[in-house]
């Protein structure tokens, strides 16, 4: 099969092309630089120098590469400390929602016929205790997230021509090399916790490696268009996100950023990322063969801070 990725590069794409070029693959990936096209050439792909909004040029590459399928990751994720600006996503609204709207004009140009388009969780609203699965939970998106629900409605004109329009709904994504993982695991190391929300509340999360392979799997395995929700088999509350990311680093427990302080920081994201959200990963494991490695947070922030270890005890030289 002919792929054409874009985001290629990022923390959730590396991974995405690596699984598809070892599964036999041609893939082909949109490059914005010379680094990264190194990079995208060093994983066995093929860069292609394609701006993502300009039509002509996407159709052109869709055409040429003969691509039938094709995950859209872009994202331009702003930093940790300034997520909490509306200000700050405007970067990353203009690829999901204008980037996303090209690439579905190119891609029906062309016949396409399969495009998988990583979206985010946080659409849905506080449910408590209550499983969030995307065939009946209404969506609630903040501010912040209503770009990737236009590239949602983008995915879903996509499928109204008679292609295979897919969704995955990401929970968190964490792992040894996702910046915000790392931050946090810092953090713990240092005895303390920025867990915005009330302890009862459900946080989802998914193991990068894990959020790859769904992809893949969509890609592959083709289940039926729709939207659907990618996590791992056992959410926690923040409290117990909490003890495992203590247990973690060898903590009984950790100090919590008290919540008016993590009001503060988060500023217009915090009605956001304070929900309870409890994400169901059941329907997509029902019809297909996608079952995450990680089961949940105790098991994964015990290997991130494993992988730390051993990377931290791992000799450097000088040239």
């Amino acid at each position: 099969m002919n792929i054409f990725v874009t985001g290629a590069t990022g923390v959730l794409g590396k991974p995405v092309v690596s699984s598809l070029v070892k599964a036999g693959h041609r893939v082909y990936a949109l490059s914005r630089s010379a680094s990264n096209a190194e990079l995208i050439r060093q994983m066995g792909a093929e860069p292609l120098t394609v701006d993502l909004f300009d039509q002509d040029e996407l159709v052109k590459a869709l055409a040429a590469t003969q691509a039938t399928a094709i995950a859209h990751l872009a994202t331009k994720i702003p930093a940790t400390s300034r997520m909490g600006k509306v200000a700050s996503w405007q970067e990353n609204d203009h690829i999901r929602r204008d980037g996303t709207r090209v690439l579905v004009d190119a891609a029906l140009a062309v016949g396409v016929q399969t495009l998988v388009y990583s979206s985010f969780y946080y659409v849905y609203p506080d449910r408590g205790e209550q499983w969030i699965d995307a065939s009946s939970t209404p969506i609630q998106p903040h501010v912040i997230q209503q770009a990737t629900i236009d590239a949602e409605k983008e995915v879903a004109r996509f499928t109204q021509s008679r292609r295979r329009g897919i969704v995955l709904r990401l929970a968190n994504l964490y792992g040894p090399e996702t910046p915000s993982a790392l931050e946090q695991l810092q953090m713990a190391q240092k005895g303390f916790a920025a867990l915005p929300g009330p302890s009862d509340a459900y946080l989802s999360y998914v193991w990068t490696e894990d959020a790859a392979s769904a992809i893949v799997t969509a890609l592959l395995e083709e289940p039926p268009a729709g939207i659907y929700d990618i996590a791992d088999d056992e959410p926690l509350t923040r409290a117990g996100f909490m003890t495992a990311l203590a247990h973690s680093v060898g903590r009984s427990s950790l100090f919590r950023v008290p919540n008016v302080i993590m009001k503060m920081l988060t500023g217009a994201a915090a009605d956001m990322i304070n929900r309870s959200q409890r994400l169901s990963n059941r329907r997509f494991q029902e019809l297909t063969s996608w079952k995450p490695m990680v089961p949940n947070a105790r098991t994964g922030w015990t290997m991130i801070a494993q992988a730390q270890h051993k990377s931290d005890r791992v000799p450097t030289h000088a040239a």
